[in-house]
């Protein structure tokens, strides 16, 4: 019984481990040694320069737009855009306009001959000679707050504030009112007169629903003498579907 346990588990450890052998045995071409020097100084002489122009500042120089960074051999073939051939490449497929996004992005297609010698290269196993780019090791530094920072008004705790005087007080019908005529009364504005009722309630209607009122809605409004007229047109606009459908369209 033990013998046939053994010999299942060589077994499974064998299924597990050739394909593995056969993707090493794959990539060590006889022509290996040949192939890599021919992309290396096609890299050199032109691929470098397309890549870097065309390519590097999207993707591995100022940012990394796609998850797809080729500052680097290693993040080259680690991004999944580039495998063995050309032909089964979606970098390729980009660059030649065959799949979206096409690249570089909003701009023509590269000429013809760069094209091609991308091709080349990446059939040659896309060797680089150095990164593209360098990628900084040094740490982010973290967000000092200062003092300063902290006294920002935003940040500041809550507090009473006693409202400032004003010469024009009967102006004022609320606390915040104060604020808005102190500062019109600092650099000499007068208030606009008060507006007419039926003017009021058509700013209400089309500020808060979007449509304007019917006729009878105006009448009722204009000739209501409750002193909280005001306030309760205010509440059966917040109140109503239309309201709703205004602002939930945002």
């Amino acid at each position: 019984m033990c013998w046939r346990f053994l010999a299942l588990r060589l077994f499974v450890l064998i299924a597990l481990i050739q394909p593995i052998i056969a993707d090493e045995t794959k990539s060590l071409r006889p022509d290996h040694p040949e192939r890599a020097k021919k992309g290396l100084a096609l890299f050199k002489s032109s691929v470098r320069t397309t890549l870097t122009k065309h390519c590097l500042d999207c993707h591995g120089g100022k940012s990394v737009k796609g998850d797809f960074d080729l500052s680097s051999r290693e993040l080259l073939m680690s991004s999944g855009f580039v495998t063995e051939a050309a032909d089964d490449s979606h970098l390729v497929a980009l660059i030649e306009h065959t799949a979206d996004p096409h690249m570089p992005f909003k701009t023509p297609k590269l000429p013809d001959e760069a094209l091609e010698q991308i091709r080349t290269w990446i059939n040659l196993g896309a060797p680089y000679d150095a990164p593209l780019a360098e990628k900084s090791t040094t740490p982010a530094l973290e967000m000092q707050v200062k003092d300063s920072d902290r006294q920002f008004w935003s940040f500041q705790p809550l507090q009473l504030i006693t409202p400032p005087l004003v010469e024009d007080a009967a102006w004022c019908r609320t606390p915040i009112d104060h604020f808005v005529r102190a500062r019109q009364e600092a650099v000499q504005l007068s208030p606009n007169a008060t507006a007419a009722r039926h003017v009021l309630i058509r700013r209400a209607y089309l500020g808060l629903s979007g449509l304007p009122p019917t006729p009878e809605r105006v009448d009722a409004f204009v000739n209501d003498p409750d002193p909280d007229a005001w306030s309760k047109l205010i509440d059966e606009l917040l109140e109503s579907p239309q309201y709703g459908e205004r602002w939930a369209r945002h």
